[in-house]
Order: structure tokens, then C-alpha cells, then sequence
């Protein structure tokens, strides 16, 4: 795969020639270069979070609806009290792992959000240390 070209090239060719004192227009470019990478991995990193996402939810639904075909033909089988007892309980059950379920997802979420606000956080720090570099007097 060939590597694509570098959509800042002619962007630097102009900022170069701009003499500012005491400035690095090399070091400035390659600092932005960095942050639209930490922006593409952040977004990869939520576009990826996103899609496991959706494939459990996908998984909670055929699930589901396994779940709730098997307890329609329990329903049609019950007899008794007792199999009223039993229908309560797997009710229960059924609620009990629904709630358990969301909150896997709600994880889920969260996790991926969290790496992506991580990689972000972390190139804005190393831009401010690069920055603090480009505005001293050398």
C-alpha cells in the first residue's frame, strides 16, 4: 500500500518561507502533523468502541428474542401453581440479566469513550510541552 502524500507539504512550503523570529516553523507543522494523528486514532478508537457496541447489542437481541420464544412456549405448557412459581422466577431472571446487560453496554461505552479522551488528553500535553519549546528565545 502505497503511503498517501503529505497534505501538509505545501502548507509548510508556504509557512517556511515566513521568517518569525525565534520560531520553528519545521517543529510547529510536525507538532500539528501529531495532533490530526492523535485526532485519527481518537476517532478510530470511538468509531471501533461504537461497533462492538452495536455487535452486542445485536447479540443482547437475537438473545432476547430466543429468550422470549422459549418463555411463550413455557407459558403454553403451564399447568399449574407451580409452573406459575417457576414463570415468576424465570421472569425475574429474565429482568435480573437485562439489567446486567445494559450495563455491560453502558461500559462498554464508557471504556471506549475514556480511550479516546486518553489519547487526545495525551497529545495535548506533549503540544504544550512542544509549544513551551517553540516560543523561547533560543
Amino acid at each position: 500500500m502505497t503511503k498517501p502524500a503529505n497534505p501538509f507539504a505545501e502548507f509548510t512550503k508556504q509557512l517556511q518561507g515566513m521568517k518569525l523570529p525565534n520560531f520553528d516553523m519545521d517543529a510547529f507543522v510536525s507538532m500539528q502533523q501529531k495532533n490530526v494523528e492523535a485526532m485519527t486514532a481518537a476517532n478510530q478508537m470511538v468509531l471501533d468502541g461504537f461497533r462492538a457496541v452495536f455487535e452486542r447489542q445485536v447479540q443482547i437481541a437475537q438473545q432476547s428474542i430466543s429468550d422470549a420464544q422459549a418463555a411463550v412456549q413455557d407459558l403454553t405448557n403451564m399447568r399449574d401453581q407451580m409452573d406459575m412459581e417457576k414463570q415468576a422466577a424465570a421472569a425475574k431472571a429474565a429482568m435480573e440479566q437485562a439489567a446486567a446487560q445494559v450495563k455491560e453496554l453502558s461500559e462498554m461505552a464508557t471504556r471506549s469513550q475514556t480511550e479516546a479522551f486518553d489519547i487526545l488528553n495525551k497529545r495535548l500535553m506533549e503540544s504544550i510541552e512542544e509549544a513551551k519549546g517553540q516560543f523561547n528565545p533560543k
